[in-house]
């Protein structure tokens, strides 16, 4: 087992759900409870994912310095800082209320915020994963 299996995996589910919300959206854009729901869930593993990678892999890669991962894991941690707060403030913005007032507003963002997130994942499977299944 790779030590970022358990982080891939976490990707798969984040990428889920953001397909759920996306369907619902096309679905049905004015449900704005089945929308502020799916999106708190999304909040919720996207918190505990981000504060594991905090917690146990950047750390760690900083640690081992294998690779230039000390540098690498630095401005991985950095960048996502600036893309947590993104998705931080997003999803304080768009409480039930108003994405009921403005479901095409909620779209238009959500679309945009998930593309972030989306390319952070690519970059993260592709990029940072690898180094640290060969460093630690």
């Amino acid at each position: 087992m790779a030590y970022t299996d358990n982080f891939r995996r976490q990707h798969q589910e984040l990428l889920t759900m953001v397909g759920d919300i996306v369907a619902r959206l096309k679905a049905q854009p004015a449900d704005a409870h089945g929308l502020r729901n799916l999106l708190s869930a999304l909040a919720g593993k996207l918190t505990v994912h981000l504060a594991m990678e905090d917690k146990a892999l950047y750390p760690r890669l900083a640690d081992v310095d294998v690779e230039n991962s000390r540098s690498i894991s630095l401005a991985f941690q950095q960048e996502m800082g600036g893309l947590a707060g993104v998705f931080t403030a997003y999803n304080q913005k768009w409480q039930l209320e108003a994405i009921a007032a403005d479901p095409a507003g909620f779209a238009r963002d959500s679309h945009s915020v998930f593309a972030a997130i989306g390319r952070r994942i690519a970059r993260e499977n592709n990029e940072l994963y690898p180094l640290a299944d060969r460093a630690l």
